[in-house]
């Protein structure tokens, strides 16, 4: 009995395994089969496209942005305006898109949900039900709730604090102009947008630039390790990773936890008028309903909603914006005739000297929206280096239709590329260029331009972001000179569409840490102008 039924088992065990295998076999071949007459590079029937995606990963600098990848393919293989990516069964099934049409439809005139693999990266460090990976009615709810914290009169009504803010980051400004020293320029721009975000959300600064912030630390320490677990295939090593990462994120959470409740206990206090949305903080919307409902203290449960919505506005808030603010002054840089006729216009529009531009941008904040050129610089900085991306799931056609041909995105992740349209001739003429008047000109299609993404999952954020730019540029493009540090140009660029990398070495790649930001922190050197 014990050695027939030792057998039974085995052959259970063995049946089982073979039954596994065979399914897997299946649906292997039949996946691969049905690339058969898609667009798309050289497939491989053992790899997809997984070796070539990992032979281009391995020619770029480490970790590089996937947004390059896609790109370089895509101009390497003269691939049309929709093909797609076979990464299974490391990774998902790819339709990529380069034409902003279909990028407006995917997006906007028929929406499609966000897709699994999106919120799989943002929601073990956000937290579920976010508004960014959230849909349906959450995400109505979450939009009704804080769209009013991001209305152009609100925004408007913030210029004054943004400044403020501004004034302390000069300040800082200064004194590495007068150390001479290098230093990390995304470091100081995390702090000062983190004290601007942290004030429309919490309606008080939160003194990161002075005091430095356990919230920032732990942020970065998160995402510095998410990036070792993203490229590691070590199961052992990848436990302890994961296990770093939560008591990381408890730490995170229970600053940010500590914030909620101090606002809850001052809205209570001063009896905050709450019978308005308009000139609500964040926090104070988040808020509203359950202090009108009577609630007398802070739930688990509401304590847990709420930090995902205010770790995703802080989050979204700090990082892409101070990205940008690196990107553009790395640009400006190497380009002193935009820097030449970005003074003038600050002059011009506003008046000389910072602190009498900024007492007249406190009394007059109207005047920043005619500040056309500067404006135009920023969209042209985030033309080449776009800070984030979306992508979304089939619907429930299952296909799409596109210049009268059907496209299945039958098991696609539809991943309309903002770098790849930004760089692509046939939208922006001379795409290589650092041209801002093209903004002025508006010689390409509307809705090619795309770094907060369009339709009605478009970042809420971006007037907000796009104000902060304009302010910081205002307050600090005449006084500094700033300049790249420890630059290593490449002798030959590493991509066919670009050769950014032959002024600005590998810095011209954003590295992949939760979003696409600039390399090593974007190394600096800041002198103090002769402008006057």
């Amino acid at each position: 009995m014990g050695n027939s039924g030792l057998l039974s088992w085995t052959s259970l065990v063995v049946s089982g395994v073979v039954a596994g295998l065979a399914y897997f076999v299946v649906k292997f071949v039949n996946h691969r089969r049905s690339y058969k007459g898609l667009p798309m590079p050289p497939h491989d029937f053992f790899w997809g496209h997984l070796k070539l995606v990992g032979e281009l990963s391995r020619a770029l600098p480490k970790d590089t942005h996937f947004q390059y990848i896609t790109t370089t393919i895509g101009r390497d293989y003269d691939m049309p305006s929709v093909f797609y990516l076979d990464l299974w069964p490391l990774g998902p099934s790819c339709m990529i898109i380069t034409d902003p049409d279909l990028a407006l439809q995917v997006t906007g005139n028929h929406d499609h949900e966000k897709h699994d693999e999106e919120k799989s990266v943002i929601d073990p460090f956000i937290g579920a039900g976010n508004i960014v990976t959230s849909a349906g009615a959450r995400w109505k709810h979450l939009h009704k709730q804080l769209s009013p914290a991001f209305s152009i009169s609100n925004i408007a009504a913030m210029r004054g604090g943004i400044a403020e803010e501004t004034m302390k980051f000069r300040g800082l400004m200064k004194e590495l102009a007068q150390s001479g020293e290098d230093f990390r320029m995304d470091d100081y721009g995390q702090r000062l947008m983190f004290d601007i975000i942290g004030k429309a959300t919490f309606s008080v600064s939160l003194h990161a630039q002075e005091n430095g912030s356990l919230a920032l630390e732990y942020w970065e320490k998160m995402c510095r390790t998410h990036m070792v677990l993203r490229e590691s295939w070590n199961p052992i090593k990848n436990l302890f990773l994961k296990q770093k990462i939560r008591k990381i994120r408890i730490q995170f959470d229970a600053v940010l936890t500590k914030l909620v409740r101090e606002r809850f206990d001052v809205v209570r206090r001063d009896k905050v008028d709450m019978s308005e949305k308009r000139g609500l903080g964040i926090m104070d919307l988040i808020l509203r309903d359950d202090i009108q409902a009577g609630m007398q203290d802070l739930s688990p449960q509401f304590i847990a909603d709420a930090l995902s919505q205010v770790k995703t506005m802080l989050v979204a808030g700090t990082g892409t914006t101070s990205d940008t603010l690196c990107f553009a002054n790395m640009f400006l840089s190497t380009h002193p005739e935009i820097l030449q006729r970005l003074r003038e216009e600050h002059d011009t529009v506003f008046t000389k000297g910072v602190d009498a531009t900024y007492a007249m941008l406190c009394a007059e904040p109207h005047k920043l929206s005619d500040l056309t050129l500067t404006t135009n610089v920023i969209k042209e900085v985030l033309r080449f280096f776009p800070i984030g991306s979306t992508v979304r799931c089939e619907n429930k056609a299952g296909f799409v239709m596109f210049q009268g041909q059907r496209y299945t995105t039958k098991g696609q992740m539809l991943a309309p590329q903002a770098l790849g349209l930004h760089m692509d001739p046939r939208w922006f003429e001379n795409p290589t260029v650092f041209d801002p008047d093209r903004f002025a000109r508006a010689d390409f299609p509307r809705h090619a331009w795309r770094p907060f993404e369009r339709g009605p999952r478009a970042c809420l954020g971006q007037p907000l972001a796009m104000d902060e730019l304009k302010i910081v540029l205002l307050l600090t493009a005449r006084e500094f000179d700033f300049t790249c540090a420890n630059l290593r140009p490449n002798k030959t660029p590493k991509v066919g569409w670009s050769d950014l990398d032959l002024t600005f070495g590998d810095l011209a790649f954003q590295e992949f840490c939760f979003e696409a930001k600039p390399r090593d922190g974007m190394p600096m050197n800041v002198k103090m102008s002769s402008w006057s």
